[in-house]
């Protein structure tokens, strides 16, 4: 890794440039289609304005014990970069945690928010059974679900929190999966939409209210 990805030296006008090896991701797992829609997204600027999206658009990392970068903002579009082939990832570092003990380190990582240690089906494991890649990540259909209602104004991340893997998990308590092509997977949003305005889902972090009408 570069000299320069040692320390934040404060600028946010580029991003530093690191082996893909060195992320880890914390979360435990990624909704495919949102990657496919980042994908496509991408692919549709032209040529001469990719790089610097990828530096604006930079994943945030915090880095830790051992100097991993541990991603804590952009699973998604690191997933996306890593399938279309980017040889190294696009990284800006929040905070450097390196000096702390590992112990000191995690607990950091869960007072701010940034440890989600949940599977594809929404289940509790260890933050050790987290991919130790972004090539590992696997799909959670649901986070892919929440994050098209957030873009259709359901609800909005208040805060830094992300309210995502709440309404992933309401959701998929109410919506029965179906076969992961666009016919099944427009069959699960319509349902969504619907299990949007039920009357619990108001208690969901970041409901917008005027959604409903």
């Amino acid at each position: 890794m570069g000299s320069e990805t040692k320390s934040d030296s404060g600028s946010r006008s580029s991003a530093d440039w690191v082996h893909w090896s060195f992320l880890r991701p914390t979360q435990g797992a990624i909704g495919y289609v949102q990657v496919l829609a980042k994908r496509a997204s991408y692919l549709d600027l032209a040529s001469t304005k990719r790089r610097s999206f990828v530096e604006q658009q930079a994943i945030k990392v915090v880095r830790g014990p051992s100097d991993e970068l541990h991603i804590i903002d952009h699973h998604h579009w690191s997933r996306a970069w890593f399938d279309m082939g980017l040889p190294e990832a696009p990284v800006r570092i929040a905070e450097d945690f390196s000096s702390l003990s590992q112990v000191q380190f995690r607990d950091e990582m869960v007072k701010r928010g940034w440890l989600h240690p949940f599977d594809h089906c929404g289940r509790k494991i260890s933050v050790e059974q987290l991919p130790r890649s972004v090539a590992e990540l696997p799909d959670d259909v649901f986070q892919s679900i929440a994050a098209f209602l957030r873009m259709a104004g359901i609800y909005d991340n208040p805060g830094e929190f992300n309210a995502k893997f709440a309404w992933a998990d309401f959701m998929r308590r109410r919506i029965t999966v179906r076969p992961l092509n666009v016919e099944g997977f427009a069959l699960m949003l319509a349902e969504a939409f619907k299990a949007s305005r039920l009357p619990e889902a108001v208690e969901l972090p970041g409901f917008i209210k005027d959604a409903r009408q």
